[in-house]
């Protein structure tokens, strides 16, 4: 027989396939060739035993494929649904009274042990039941140095240290202060006469406001008449003064002896008598150290009110503050005072304008220092539960290798780590009364266990250690703190 494969047919395209057709040629005793015109599907059919040609002009006439004979191809056996159904009934034999009973019991011992099953099985995984812990604990405080430094990028617990950034701001001040030097001086305007003599053959009248002084060529003392004077050709006559300056004046006689202006080429002047009128008076003056006074109190007052503006800056975290022990002056942009050294006046004043930097540190990188250090220091076997901080002042000398260090108060309650596990493995299975007791005994508790059962008639612990809950409550005790040492 001649099977004739087009080339769009995808069956007799792979080994497995020739194999069936194989299968099924060798069940009906058939020679089969295959003819197809694709070269690759003819190998593969001549590599699994077929007879392969690519016409078929080319099968009919190779006459080697079909030498085994014919053979009548018997149909296929009748379906199992056709076959006849023998509905006679069996023949039953009797049963012996024994064998029935022999079944009852065993049906009956299969249900006790069922039943047993399904009860251990429920007694073991039904109960359950809640242990509450109360371990011991006390409470320790500790004062922890924690020193700020700008150069830490991370908090470094072993070495106490906490990072740091500096903020800055400008800030204006004015300050007045009293002064507290003290000179005496003379006050008030001298006056006096003096005599004109007319160095002319004719009356000469000198006007008032006329000025007279003394001889002195480096320190002058100035008078000027008060009313004009008429002195007669070739006489006297006398003309009343007043210094021109308070405070100075007071002359003996006949120091008087000079005249300014065109006067001094009609007349000549001398007092006969000393000037009179300029009292010595205590006054105020000013000091380097009222000026050195007025700035201290303005550096105070302005780096109060720099630490004030540096604490409300936007940039800064809620957690994070500025301690005043930080701040320092950048620099001075402006330093003015109102009076010289030396100056007579009641007060001083002071204006500054200054750069000033801080330090802003972070609150809960202190704390997690000071918790460190006090988890460290707590004996073996506990640990915190509870903690709380308070912060301190700032050192006021270097006592670490930071800018500056202040003083964290740690306080925490410690309680005792217990093994939840093997408290479960110490009472299941075991007498409530007893699994209380073992676990007092092996356990550092602060007061006896809790247990609840469930079913709450139940008198023993579970046995599977999965239905026991253990909890842990710290209990804090009453009492002082422990105090470590730092």
């Amino acid at each position: 027989m001649a099977v004739v494969v087009h080339w769009d047919l995808e069956f007799l395209a792979r080994d497995i396939d020739f194999e069936l057709l194989q299968r099924e040629a060798d069940r009906r005793r058939l020679d089969i060739a295959i003819v197809s015109a694709d070269p690759e599907r003819r190998k593969l059919a001549r590599r699994c035993g077929f007879s392969a040609f690519g016409s078929i002009g080319d099968a009919r006439d190779a006459a080697d494929w079909r030498s085994r004979s014919r053979a009548t191809v018997e149909p296929p056996p009748q379906p199992w649904w056709r076959e006849p159904v023998d509905t006679r009934p069996k023949p039953s034999w009797p049963t012996p009274p024994w064998m029935r009973w022999a079944k009852l019991g065993m049906r009956l011992l299969v249900f006790l042990v069922a039943v047993a099953v399904v009860g251990g099985a429920a007694y073991g995984i039904v109960p359950s039941a809640e242990v509450t812990l109360l371990p011991a604990g006390k409470e320790y405080t500790m004062i922890v140095p924690v020193t700020a430094d700008p150069d830490v990028e991370d908090v470094d617990a072993a070495a106490r240290l906490m990072p740091a950034r500096r903020v800055g701001t400008e800030i204006e001040g004015f300050i007045e202060v009293e002064t507290t030097g003290r000179l005496n001086v003379a006050l008030g305007r001298t006056r006096g006469e003096v005599l004109f003599t007319n160095l002319l053959f004719q009356e000469y009248v000198v006007p008032a406001g006329t000025v007279v002084r003394t001889s002195s060529t480096s320190y002058p003392i100035r008078f000027h008449t008060t009313e004009d004077v008429r002195v007669p050709a070739a006489g006297q006559a006398t003309a009343p003064i007043e210094s021109l300056a308070d405070g100075v004046g007071n002359v003996a006689a006949y120091q008087i002896n000079q005249i300014e202006g065109t006067a001094t080429s009609a007349v000549r002047v001398i007092n006969p008598q000393p000037t009179t009128g300029s009292d010595a008076t205590e006054v105020r003056i000013v000091t380097q150290a009222d000026r050195d006074r007025a700035r201290e109190q303005l550096l105070l007052q302005m780096l109060g009110d720099a630490h004030v503006e540096l604490s409300n800056l936007d940039v800064l975290a809620p957690s994070e503050f500025v301690p005043r022990q930080s701040l320092i002056i950048q620099a001075v942009p402006k330093e003015a005072y109102t009076r010289f050294v030396g100056e007579q006046a009641d007060t001083v004043g002071l204006e500054l304008r200054l750069l000033v930097s801080g330090l802003a540190v972070d609150i809960e990188n202190a704390k997690i220092v000071a918790q460190s250090e006090l988890s460290r220091r707590l004996p073996e076997g506990y640990r915190l539960v509870d903690t709380w901080f308070e912060l301190g002042e700032v050192a006021e000398e270097d006592v670490g290798p930071g800018e500056f260090t202040l003083f964290v108060t740690a306080q925490g309650y410690a309680s005792a780590e217990l093994d939840t596990q093997h408290a479960v493995d110490t009472i299941k299975g075991q007498p409530v009364d007893e699994a209380l007791q073992l676990l007092f005994a092996e356990l550092p508790l602060a007061q006896p266990p809790l247990i609840t059962l469930w079913p709450e008639q139940l008198a023993r612990m579970p046995l599977l250690p999965m239905r026991i809950a253990v909890s842990v409550i710290p209990f804090r005790e009453s009492g002082g703190l422990a105090v470590l040492s730092k």
